[in-house]
């Protein structure tokens, strides 16, 4: 790949000096490295300054992204979409990284591993939905899986083969105790209602709960309550993290970032905040 430069933006890309087969792009501060909504085929850690992450058409940001963090890798595994709009801060370089070297990392790893980033894909969109209707004029909302939509694209990599085991949960007690002892759910069937602040999600099919928070061993902030009673697959988190800490520096790093999204800035990031041996 030669050196370009986008007109429009200032946007250049050229072979990165550690590994030529790869990209580095340097965005200006102010311009849009891609857009919620656009097709996704590549993923980006940053390697210096600061990335904004936001929804609502850039409206509302939800994380900025600083050296060492990597984003877009969602979009790529799981939805095929961007899901936020990426706009730099500041002056900032980023190692762009194709999507198919991404999917070659994931398809030698264990099977547990891509129910993982299936899943966390599907607990992003529904914190971003959340984060929406906080900063919107209404207090509460439901998170639908839409049809054609990033979140079908998602709940489809991840109900289709999954051998997790099922459990049936009554009432918030059930939930509660399933968190407590470090397993996330993700509803098959039935209704929950999340709680965060003065915000309501009601969430179904789909719904994760949990899954971040117990990869990186940190506890779940958010109230849960039963509005009507749920099958969910349960995902172990040590099991799940075992599998993450034995991943080559590169993938965990991709692992590490998408969690701490999920449980958004400032939040700790527990076990995962380590660097594998």
């Amino acid at each position: 790949m030669n050196h370009v430069v986008d007109i429009m933006s200032g946007i250049e890309r050229r072979p990165a000096p550690s590994n030529p087969k790869l990209s580095e792009v340097t965005i200006p501060a102010g311009s849009v490295l891609f857009s919620e909504g656009d097709r996704a085929d590549t993923m980006y850690i940053v390697q210096q300054g600061e990335i904004d992450i936001a929804i609502n058409k850039g409206a509302h940001t939800l994380a900025t992204l600083e050296k060492g963090s990597s984003f877009g890798e969602q979009a790529v595994v799981g939805t095929k979409y961007r899901m936020a709009t990426a706009k730099a801060k500041t002056d900032t370089v980023c190692l762009e990284i194709p999507a198919d070297w991404l999917g070659r990392q994931i398809s030698t790893a264990p099977p547990l591993l891509r129910t993982v980033f299936s899943a966390l894909t599907l607990q992003l969109l529904q914190r971003n939905y959340i984060a929406s209707i906080a900063h919107s004029d209404n207090d509460s909302g439901e998170f639908l899986i839409e049809s054609g939509g990033p979140a079908e694209h998602a709940w489809s990599g991840f109900s289709r083969g999954t051998t997790l085991n099922s459990v049936y949960c009554s009432d918030g007690g059930a939930i509660q105790n399933q968190l407590s002892a470090g397993r996330a759910l993700i509803v098959s069937s039935g209704k929950l209602e999340l709680r965060r602040g003065s915000v309501r999600c009601t969430v179904g099919e789909g719904a994760v709960v949990g899954l971040a928070e117990v990869l990186a061993g940190v506890p779940f902030d958010d109230a849960v309550d039963v509005l009507s009673s749920v099958n969910a697959w349960a995902v172990d988190g040590d099991a799940a993290y075992a599998i993450v800490a034995k991943l080559n520096k590169g993938l965990y790093g991709v692992v590490k970032g998408f969690v701490g999204r999920v449980l958004g800035d400032g939040k700790s990031l527990g076990r995962m905040a380590q660097t594998p041996q």
